[in-house]
């Protein structure tokens, strides 16, 4: 500070002798940093978001001397198992632009994973990345913030002061999905669908925006089905024994592709040809292929993509450059994906 002082009025006094002189007025152009870029967010649908600020400090670049750590549940499914696939793409991305480090710690349990913070916070990490296994980690996550380690969350919840969480839609994977169905059969017909009420809020919300869609298609009705668990066996099974008791279904209505990969084989083994339509919710690899090449029934799936832990990561790698101003949530909005862009969402070696 005092030598930047010291150089001010150096400068000021050369000001002085140049005008005394009838020299020229002058001016040094001043490098100022480049903002953040803008994050997009999600249009209101009942699920918190917040603008985010762009103000940068001016503290020193931080990302060739820091580690970024990412927190994850094991890969116990293929969903979470591409979270860790794209995880290990960011990061090595990042090393190569020069971070300072990167990690991936997976943990099979909520114990496990709190022991995994405490032990980061002995080692004092720069900041970490948590995709947590519930919101039963919440202790854990206040040491994590009263340590003053910057914490941006992934997905599912921690309730403490985290510096930013980001997450997808489901209010809208619901929404949109139902207002394509009812345009693909034309507002009316029989539509059913898979309930997994075992999966709570995301079974949750997803299905309560298709009923208020639903629900303004008096031509349209509803038949249920439901499983235990969200799996490709459980959805053949409800699916088969659906379809011998309805003889004319019109569209299927998922909350997840692999019930929707599960339905569409039970369609097939029956040799139906009444279904028009069918979504999927996620990005599973396998149902965008799907996608491309069923030629009978209009295929379609709302993405709440695995991709989202590598913006998430940016988040982080925005922290190390400078930026404090962040939105507490970030939604990322579903992407519609049909048999006319599948083919931009494959992704080879993906685990799902």
């Amino acid at each position: 500070m005092k030598k930047n002082v010291f150089i001010i009025a150096v400068l000021a006094i050369c000001a002085m002798v140049f005008a005394a002189c009838g020299g020229n007025d002058g001016a040094t152009p001043v490098a100022t940093p480049t903002p953040a870029p803008q994050q997009e967010q999600a249009p209101a649908t009942g699920e918190e978001t917040a603008d985010a600020g762009q103000e940068a400090t001016p503290e020193a670049d931080a990302f060739s001397t820091s580690e970024i750590v990412v927190v994850v549940p094991a890969a116990a499914q293929g969903w979470i198992a591409a979270v860790h696939f794209f995880a290990d793409i960011k990061g090595s991305e990042l090393l190569a632009e020069g971070l300072g480090g990167f990690r991936v710690l997976a943990s099979q349990n909520v114990a496990e994973q709190a022991g995994q913070l405490e032990e980061l916070i002995s080692q004092n990490v720069d900041v970490i990345v948590l995709f947590p296994h519930s919101d039963e980690l919440d202790f854990a996550a206040q040491a994590v913030v009263d340590a003053n380690i910057p914490l941006f969350v992934f997905n599912r919840n921690v309730n403490v002061d985290f510096n930013s969480r980001l997450l997808g839609s489901n209010d809208l994977i619901g929404r949109e999905s139902a207002n394509k169905i009812a345009e693909v059969i034309g507002g009316e017909g029989v539509v059913a669908y898979i309930s997994v009420p075992a999966v709570g809020s995301t079974n949750v919300d997803r299905l309560t925006p298709f009923h208020e869609v639903m629900a303004t298609f008096p031509g349209i009705e509803l038949v249920t089905m439901t499983t235990t668990a969200i799996s490709m066996e459980e959805a053949l099974t409800v699916t088969t024994d659906m379809l011998t008791a309805n003889p004319h279904i019109d569209a299927i209505f998922t909350i997840d592709d692999q019930l929707s990969m599960g339905a569409l084989q039970a369609i097939r083994e029956a040799g139906r040809t009444d279904i028009q339509a069918m979504n999927g919710a996620g990005g599973m690899q396998l149902y965008f292929q799907e996608i491309l090449d069923e030629q009978d029934i209009y295929l379609f799936t709302a993405t709440f993509s695995p991709t989202m832990i590598m913006d998430t990561i940016d988040l982080a790698v925005d922290y190390l450059r400078g930026r404090r101003d962040f939105p507490n949530i970030t939604i990322i909005p579903p992407e519609i994906v049909t048999r006319n862009n599948a083919q931009n969402f494959i992704v080879a070696d993906s685990p799902w």
